[in-house]
């Protein structure tokens, strides 16, 4: 290899001879001892055979911090293995020393020898524009302030009948503060019947959602989670299982997903569903799309490339996306543990025994998702083992085996398996849960009915987008069980429909039904007919004639869908001889939904009435509104009145006369944005920072603060002790609203009037002084301002911008303040003269 002071030389070589060819050869060759030979040129230099160059490198588009070692040039360029391993080239492995360019897999290369300059294009390899998650959402940054606050949600019901009144309201309050709650729930009934109140408490329980996890933990009352074939339980304990409602950004299923490589840039297009969309600009290299929106059930993708020729490839994957299977690597879980409850809503604490339960699933490849599971108590162990697998991406199979150890009845084995294939036209549903006679689980142990053999199978056909045709089938074997004086019973049931669209957007349906309970059968045929206008109005009309029922009604009704809406329906119904009219009106406000009803049985006249919604007190104020499934914000904007708020985009009030707004039915865990309305902003208002992005979790409260005064803009002047007019050009900062104006000629200065300040700070740090506005009418008031003598200290009085810009944290942060908070100043001595 050649000396380092060889490699020099070279690029000197070749810049003395750019110069050379600038000048008068035949005058620089005379007054230069060094002058270049004549025939010397740029071309010609370039041409001159080199060694060992120390060269820039350049991998797309960005420089790397260390040279390489380049030989040769054109098509025998070599680069060094370490060191073209270093800069990310496809370096064979094992490979040393110089390496020829031309031997690596690039997608493009160039060496500039005069600038001594390699710039490469590599060929991608599922990175940058090259792959692509469809299902990845742009949330951006987003910000959650929780809001500590109590919610108590009631629905009140009373009954009037001619012989007793009765009441009952079902009551939740709950204590909440972002993804902490406390909640319990009770049912209070009475009645002039019997003569007495009684209340029964639901639930209690303590709550933590862990969102960024996609886990739940409670603490109190709940219903144990476990696989398909766990039969659930009210329990008392300890609870922990995941939630992928809590994150949105994650894709629990397995999706469609293309994959390939293209040698040229292109273009991909997705086809699904018949609608097509361009979502990618492809670079030479391997590509993946990924995650793909899909239905559920069996369909088909299709991939459209066009490269930069004009070459049309069309690639096409089939799929089968179901619930029942988990993304590759995903995982979902759920521990039980505590006392079993039972008489839930008789008794308001009535637990029994112990008991455990888990489960624990996760997705091994798109097409197979395994899972275990198992539950203890006191004399039984049940454990099992499921697995759903898709067949040839046409349809999913389920196979699950469980055996249970109890201590009177023995071991005991269940078998549970289906089959489903389901499509847009055509659709297939299968299965059976066959329990053996000696078969017992934690239900069935602590009091509970044990499990029935269960046979069903469902199918539908839809010939066009209107018609849908479905048949079902079912057995059900409920074995003897002394416990409950229960015989043997064995029940078939099937029924066959056909719904069709028949004029104007009605809808007509016709079914058979067939029933068999021990040895007696039922059948019965029915019709209907239902259409729609208007968008909140239905009318409907239905009949039914069988083996023991002959019935028929019509039906008509108008829906609440937004606040102040006015709904009602009526209804008349004949059934084996009985006829019943009944009449409705509802109505939906901000704070509550009413709902009246009246009817009449056969002579037997009733009448009903509900309320229901939500109290909310937050901030130190109550709010009442009609229901609390979603979110809620609660917007402050200062004490600034008629703040227009928007919730991504849409209109939802203005501020009160406190400045305040609680904004609901916010989308819970899902990033929002609540902006103001600057074209119905109120004169006198100012707002500076308007755009807030948050996340609110379910039925909880957020709080968001707008950063907005009044604007009443008031000249005054500014005086010192002794009366004159203070200086011009002097800054004047309110406090605590932080706005700075200058003082001006005569000492008049600019002050917003509106903004409550309780004090104006004048001069630079270290000397100054202090206006007081205490019980001051600026508004009103036309004379001058004294201006107390006072010395400042340099950090608090300096804007947050330029100790932004100097780098430099600002000292408030270091007292706890929000950097949001106006900048304050403080006054470290002041005079009377």
């Amino acid at each position: 290899m050649r000396s380092p002071s060889l490699r020099a030389a070279r690029p000197l070589l070749a810049l003395a001879a750019g110069f050379a060819g600038l000048l008068s050869h035949s005058a620089q060759a005379q007054s230069d001892p060094f002058a270049l030979p004549k025939t010397l040129t740029v071309d010609s230099a370039q041409s001159i055979e080199t060694g060992p160059l120390l060269s820039e490198i350049v991998v797309d588009g960005r420089q790397k911090s260390r040279m390489v070692t380049i030989e040769g040039k054109g098509d025998n360029a070599t680069i060094d293995a370490e060191e073209a391993r270093a800069a990310g080239l496809p370096v064979p492995s094992g490979a040393k020393g110089q390496i020829a360019l031309a031997s690596l897999k690039l997608y493009q290369w160039k060496y500039d020898s005069f600038r001594q300059r390699l710039t490469v294009a590599l060929f991608r390899q599922n990175d940058g524009p090259n792959f692509r998650d469809l299902s990845a959402r742009n949330y951006g940054p987003s910000e959650s302030t929780p809001l500590l606050a109590v919610r108590l949600d009631y629905d009140l019901t009373t009954a009037i009948t001619p012989r007793e009144v009765t009441a009952g309201g079902l009551f939740d309050a709950a204590l909440v503060r972002g993804n902490l709650s406390f909640s319990t729930s009770a049912r209070i009934l009475g009645s002039t019947g019997d003569g007495g109140v009684k209340a029964t408490r639901l639930d209690s329980r303590l709550e933590y959602l862990w969102d960024r996890k996609g886990l739940v933990a409670t603490a109190g009352d709940f219903t144990s989670a476990g696989s398909h074939s766990q039969r659930p339980v009210r329990m008392a304990g300890l609870k922990l299982g995941t939630d992928f409602d809590l994150r949105p950004d994650l894709v629990g299923l397995p999706l469609p997903a293309f994959s390939g490589t293209v040698a040229v840039p292109t273009t991909i297009d997705i086809v699904n569903a018949d609608r097509s969309r361009e979502v990618a600009k492809l670079e030479p290299g391997d590509f993946t799309v990924q995650n793909i929106p899909a239905p559920l059930g069996r369909g088909q993708v299709t991939a459209v490339l066009r490269d930069a020729l004009g070459r049309e490839t069309i690639q096409t994957a089939r799929f089968y996306v179901s619930r029942d299977l988990l993304a590759p690597g995903r995982s979902a879980y759920a521990v039980n543990a505590g006392f079993v409850r039972r008489r839930y809503g008789l008794a308001s604490a009535d637990y029994g025994p112990a008991a455990t339960s888990l489960y624990y699933r996760r997705g091994l490849s798109p097409g197979l998702t395994v899972e275990a599971s198992g539950e203890w108590t006191a004399g039984l162990v049940n454990v099992g083992a499921r697995a759903d697998f898709v067949i040839a991406k046409l349809a999913k199979a389920t196979f699950e085996g469980r055996f249970s150890d109890d201590a009177d009845a023995g071991s005991g084995r269940l078998v549970n398996f289906g089959f489903e294939s389901i499509a847009t036209k055509l659709g297939l549903i299968a299965g059976a849960t066959l329990p053996g006679a000696t078969y017992r689980d934690v239900a069935s142990r602590l009091g509970d009915p044990t499990p029935p053999k269960r046979l069903f199978a469902n199918a539908f056909y839809r010939p066009t987008d209107d018609i849908r045709m479905q048949v079902g089938v079912v057995r059900s074997e409920e074995r003897a069980d002394p416990r409950f004086a229960r015989q043997a019973r064995r029940i078939d049931s099937a029924v066959a429909s056909v719904q069709a669209e028949v004029f104007g957007g009605a809808r007509a349906i016709l079914a058979a039904n067939y029933r068999k309970a021990n040895g007696v059968a039922e059948r019965s045929v029915s019709a209907g007919l239902s259409f729609s206008f208007g968008g909140r109005n239905r009318v409907a009309a239905q009949a039914k004639y069988g083996t023991n029922d002959r019935s028929g009604g019509i039906y008509f009704s108008r829906d609440e869908e937004r606040e102040g809406d006015i709904g009602y329906g009526f209804s008349a119904r004949t059934d084996q001889g009985d006829q019943s009219i009944n009449g409705r009106v509802g109505w939906r406000g901000r704070m509550m939904q009413l709902d009246g009803e009246a009817e009449w049985v056969s002579g037997r006249p009733a009448v009903r009435a509900n309320a229901r919604g939500s109290l909310l007190l937050a901030g130190g104020q109550i709010y009442a509104r009609n229901r609390s499934q979603t979110g809620f914000a609660l917007v402050q904007t200062g004490t600034v009145a008629d703040v227009p708020i928007t919730l991504e985009n849409r209109f939802v009030g203005k501020t009160n006369a406190k400045g305040r707004l609680l904004v609901q039915d916010i989308a819970p865990r899902l990033p929002v944005r609540i902006d103001v309305d600057d074209k119905q902003l109120p004169r006198d208002a100012l707002v500076r920072e308007t755009k807030h992005v948050i996340r609110v979790p379910q039925r909880a409260v957020a709080l968001v603060e707008i950063n907005a005064i009044r604007f009443v803009p008031v000249m005054r002047v500014l005086v010192d002790s002794a009366g004159n007019a203070l200086s011009p050009g002097l800054p004047v900062r309110a406090q605590p609203s932080g706005e700075v104006s200058l003082t001006g000629f005569d000492g008049y200065a600019e002050i917003n009037a509106g903004a409550g300040d309780r004090r104006l700070i004048v001069g630079t740090p270290g000397s100054g002084c202090v206006v007081d506005l205490t019980g001051v009418d600026l508004e009103a008031g036309d004379g001058p301002l004294v201006c107390v003598p006072s010395t400042i200290a340099a950090d608090d009085i300096e804007p947050r911008t330029v100790a932004k810009r100097n780098g430099r944290k600002p000292a408030r942060a270091a007292r706890g303040l929000s950097p949001a908070d106006p900048p304050r100043a403080t006054v470290l001595a002041a005079t009377s003269p």
